[in-house]
């Protein structure tokens, strides 16, 4: 009887192991791969190419060129070749929140190598920390811009910067 029940549960065993699919088992995002720069948000509303659309997305608005990636290796490391890197110059144009906003698309390329540390549903690199969420990294730059008055003498507000990955 014993060896009856045995074959029960070890029969049992199997057929829940392999009834479980592959996302059941392992849910947690992989790092490892290419991560392509989607999105350069501001928090602001622009419409840089004068289309008459307006975006949060800044890539969708400027003509600078983009070709950052982000690759993680297996080994720990992180590196991009050609990091994003325009100088964006914002002034309040009213009490209203109106914004004029300036770009100047960076010449040549920075890249950089480093090392991370993966989690569940984040990673850390260069000290800063990023989501991950299925396919989609984002990092956020606290206090990364600054708002200027009308004639660029004081600060008035400060946005955060934030960048999203997309896994290619």
């Amino acid at each position: 009887m014993k060896i009856k029940n045995s074959f029960f549960l070890l029969i049992t065993f199997f057929i829940s192991l392999m009834s479980c699919s592959k996302d059941e088992i392992d849910n947690t995002p992989s790092i490892i791969g290419d991560w392509v720069l989607t999105s350069y948000n501001i928090g602001i509303l622009v419409d840089l190419d004068k289309d008459g659309n307006e975006s949060l997305n800044l890539l969708d608005e400027m003509v600078c060129e983009n070709n950052e990636i982000l690759t993680f290796t297996s080994e720990g490391t992180v590196s991009s070749n050609n990091t994003f890197h325009p100088t964006i110059s914002v002034l309040q144009s009213d009490l209203n929140g109106d914004y004029m906003v300036d770009v100047e698309c960076a010449e040549g390329a920075i890249g950089f190598t480093s090392t991370y540390s993966f989690e569940t549903n984040s990673v850390n690199f260069n000290n800063n920390t990023s989501r991950i969420s299925e396919d989609t990294l984002e990092t956020i730059y606290e206090n990364a811009v600054e708002i200027y008055n009308l004639d660029g003498t004081e600060i008035v507000e400060i946005k955060n910067l934030t960048l999203t990955y997309s896994k290619r």
